[in-house]
C-alpha cells in the first residue's frame, strides 16, 4: 500500500490540507468533530509525518544539552540513565558534555549549545560555579546538586538527611558520633551537612567530632 500523505488524508475526509496540518500541530483552531475525523483516519492508516516535514513546521525533535561534572561519576551516570528514556520518549535529543569542575568549560559548552540552538540545558553544578556565570540561561536551565535562587534546581535536602541519620543513631543509644565529610568550603557536599551535624550535637548536648578533607577525583 502506498504511504499516505497529508493531501490523501484531506481528500479522504473532505477538508483542506491546512486543516489536517493544524490537527497534526495540535492547533486549537479546529472543531472537535473535524479533529476526530482526521485522527480516526490517521489511526486507521498508521500515518506518521516525516521528520523533515515536522522540522519545516517547527515541531521537529527538540535538543537538550546535558553537562555532567564527570563522565566517570557513578551518581551522575545513574541520574543520566533515568533521564535518557524520558528524553527519548518525548522526542528530545541529548547532547552530553563534561565540565570537569571547570567553570570555563561550562561557559564554552553553553556557547556551543547556543550555536546548536538547544531547547534547554540540564547542568550538574559544583561549588566553584557561580550563579552569575549561568544567569543568562535561567529560563532554559535546570541545575542538579546545587541550589540557585533564580534558576530551577534539584538538590539534596542535606539538613534533613543528616537530621534523620543522627536521630536514628541517637535513638540506638549512640552518643559518640563522629562526622566524616568534606571541607565546609565545598558548598555542594560539605557545608550544609556539617552544619546540620553540629546543630544536632548542640541540641542534644553531644560533643562534636569532625574529620574533614577535600574531594579528590584524580
Amino acid at each position: 500500500m502506498t504511504k499516505l500523505t497529508i493531501n490523501d488524508i484531506a481528500k479522504l475526509i473532505g477538508v483542506g490540507k491546512s486543516t489536517v496540518s493544524r490537527v497534526l500541530n495540535n492547533d486549537s483552531n479546529v472543531s472537535k468533530e473535524t479533529r476526530k475525523r482526521v485522527e480516526a483516519v490517521i489511526a486507521q492508516y498508521g500515518f506518521q509525518p516525516s521528520k523533515s516535514a515536522r522540522a519545516m513546521r517547527g515541531v521537529g525533535n527538540r535538543t537538550v544539552g546535558i553537562i555532567l561534572s564527570r563522565l566517570s561519576s557513578d551518581s551522575e551516570n545513574q541520574a543520566l540513565a533515568a533521564m535518557l528514556p524520558l528524553l527519548y520518549a518525548n522526542q528530545c535529543e541529548p547532547i552530553i558534555m563534561e565540565s570537569q569542575f571547570n567553570p570555563q568549560l561550562v561557559r564554552e559548552h553553553l556557547d556551543f549549545f547556543v550555536q546548536r540552538g538547544v531547547d534547554g540545558v540540564i547542568l550538574f553544578a559544583f561549588s566553584e560555579l557561580k550563579e552569575s556565570q549561568i544567569q543568562d540561561w535561567r529560563h532554559k536551565m535546570v541545575v542538579i546538586a546545587r541550589q540557585y535562587k533564580s534558576i530551577s534546581s534539584v538538590y539534596y535536602d542535606d539538613d534533613r538527611a543528616i537530621e534523620l541519620l543522627m536521630t536514628h543513631l541517637y535513638g540506638q543509644g549512640y552518643r559518640s558520633i563522629t562526622y566524616l565529610g568534606v571541607e565546609d568550603k565545598d558548598t555542594t557536599t560539605g557545608f550544609n551537612r556539617h552544619r546540620a551535624y553540629q546543630q544536632f550535637c548542640q541540641r542534644n548536648q553531644l560533643i562534636p567530632r569532625s574529620i574533614q578533607g577535600s574531594l579528590d577525583y584524580s
